[in-house]
């Protein structure tokens, strides 16, 4: 079970940070795409917002800001499209989608996108991030 929210983000960070600072860490990128309505609605990032960026890239998408357009987190992620491409053919990346069940397409949707502008054939590359355990829907 991966959680929802930023619970399962925070229980991964910390667990690296202890590995980071034990001398027992091997490498790695967490990055994190988080929605929510404001960033007023944001009570328990402070934690994740306090990491140095070389160890966590976080990309809020807030959908409600006052005169601001509707963004969602698919809407980050194609932002990122180079370097969520480049992480779909590391045979060493885990994606985790938590959170509501209708952000669930949207976020597969975008990986699509995303594998198919690289040149990958989504459907190959997505099934195999799930037979090998590298792709967690955990969505509510």
């Amino acid at each position: 079970c991966t959680g929802t929210g930023s619970a399962p983000m925070r229980a991964m960070t910390e667990w690296r940070r202890r590995l980071r600072a034990s001398g027992k860490f091997e490498g790695g990128k967490l990055m994190l795409f988080f929605g929510a309505r404001t960033q007023e609605e944001l009570p328990y990032f402070g934690p994740l917002q306090n990491l140095p960026k070389d160890f966590i890239d976080i990309n809020f998408a807030f959908s409600r800001t006052p005169g601001q357009p509707k963004r969602y987190v698919q809407d980050a992620m194609r932002e990122r499209a180079a370097d969520l491409a480049a992480l779909l053919q590391d045979p060493n990346t885990c994606f985790y989608v938590c959170g509501l069940k209708a952000m669930e397409e949207g976020v597969v949707l975008a990986l699509h996108d995303i594998a198919t502008g690289a040149g990958l054939d989504w459907d190959n590359v997505g099934a195999a991030l799930k037979r090998q355990g590298r792709l967690h829907l955990e969505t509510y």
